[in-house]
């Protein structure tokens, strides 16, 4: 297989060392690189281990490893990181969405792997905290051993379309505050009376009061804009237009009953796929070959799903993530025949004050990632 020229840099770089961690955007190939640089140091009778989150990145690695040459008998194990594997007889592991590695259940599992087994790490958005970054710096021996692939070295290879990113502004401000602070209100009373008695640590610089205003104010803020009618009619109006110029669109929402109702209301061209779903791998493959145009989605989309026919994201799920919202928009940024860019609509929110600071932060974030970045009011002057 021929590699692209950043690909090559990169599986150069861990077959060099005996742990190493790719950083590189969705769309790169990162599987590739991992199953590439895997043929490069393996020998016969070695013991090869594929770690990844879900089923279908580990349907991916499987494909992967099957597209490059390596030597014959070389054993192969792929698993699902909840399996939590005993990784003791490996020679060489890869992790796919390595950042994860901090968390209790990957570390433990990551910790029966033997001291000479080689290790190679593979995510697009490793950071998150200065604790997790440390330990992931710590199990990898260092910075030196980690290398980056910009997307701007993807993108100008051809290989990664251009983003565009479209906020509709569909309130006056504040409109939602005073019936977002009316239904927190009893919520809030109820769980500060219970929980009055709490003695709080010496060091928390919050009040027991302050924390469950935070969090019920939030919560019922996720409920109203989720309820807001202008924002799901605007959202299936964009799902069925660009599905009928013969776009695929995918529509990530926050919940499965909030999906189906907005895939009821686009009509036969959506499906709501989500992860509990049995027809999810067979509705997944029928959208890659266009037997439906809108794809509507929960959180199996935040990782690992690979759908690049996808050109269209409508973002109804929110949040400030960073690393989620660079999962989210790289889903229609892969490149496929014919694409030129993607395009991900979002909403301002700016009748919610918390939903309306976070669409805020999402901007930054678009703009950090080289997407160009308009504002499209529905309101009349």
């Amino acid at each position: 297989m021929d590699l692209r020229t950043y690909q090559t840099r990169v599986v150069d770089f861990l077959a060099a060392r005996q742990r190493a961690f790719a950083i590189a955007p969705a769309g790169s190939g990162k599987t590739i690189m991992a199953a590439s640089a895997v043929s490069r140091v393996v020998k016969a009778g070695m013991r090869v281990g594929w770690l990844a989150n879900t089923r279908d990145q580990v349907d991916q690695g499987i494909a992967a490893i099957q597209t490059v040459e390596g030597p014959l008998g070389v054993e192969f194990d792929f698993w699902c990181a909840a399996a939590q594997p005993d990784l003791s007889h490996l020679d060489v592991l890869v992790i796919d969405e390595c950042h994860h590695l901090p968390a209790e259940s990957w570390h433990s599992t990551f910790g029966t792997a033997h001291v000479g087994c080689r290790v190679f790490g593979f995510s697009a958005t490793p950071w998150s905290d200065p604790a997790r970054d440390a330990l992931l710096v710590e199990l990898f021996g260092g910075r030196e051993n980690f290398v980056e692939v910009s997307m701007n070295e993807v993108r100008d290879s051809g290989h990664l379309a251009q983003g565009q990113v479209i906020f509709h502004d569909l309130e006056v401000p504040d409109m939602f505050r005073a019936e977002i602070e009316a239904r927190a209100a009893p919520e809030i009373k109820r769980r500060c009376a219970f929980m009055r008695n709490i003695v709080l640590p010496p060091h928390a610089t919050w009040g027991v009061d302050e924390e469950h205003r935070r969090r019920v104010t939030w919560q019922v803020t996720q409920e109203v804009v989720q309820e807001n009618a202008a924002r799901n009619s605007a959202a299936v109006f964009i799902a069925r237009s660009e599905a009928e110029k013969g776009l695929s669109v995918l529509v990530l929402v926050a919940s499965i009953e909030h999906g189906e109702s907005i895939a009821e209301r686009i009509g036969p061209h959506a499906r709501m796929v989500h992860s509990k779903s049995r027809s999810r791998k067979r509705d997944v493959a029928a959208f890659r070959a266009g037997e439906f145009r809108v794809m509507v989605a929960t959180s199996l989309a935040d990782e690992g799903l690979d759908v690049p026919v996808a050109s269209v994201l409508v973002l109804l799920s929110g949040g400030r993530s960073p690393t989620k919202i660079i999962q989210r928009a790289g889903r229609v940024m892969r490149p496929y025949a014919g694409k030129t860019h993607g395009t991900v609509h979002d909403f301002l929110d700016r009748g919610a004050p918390l939903a309306y600071s976070q669409a805020k932060s999402r901007q930054k974030t678009y703009r950090s990632l080289g997407y160009d970045v308009s504002t499209f009011s529905h309101l009349l002057p």
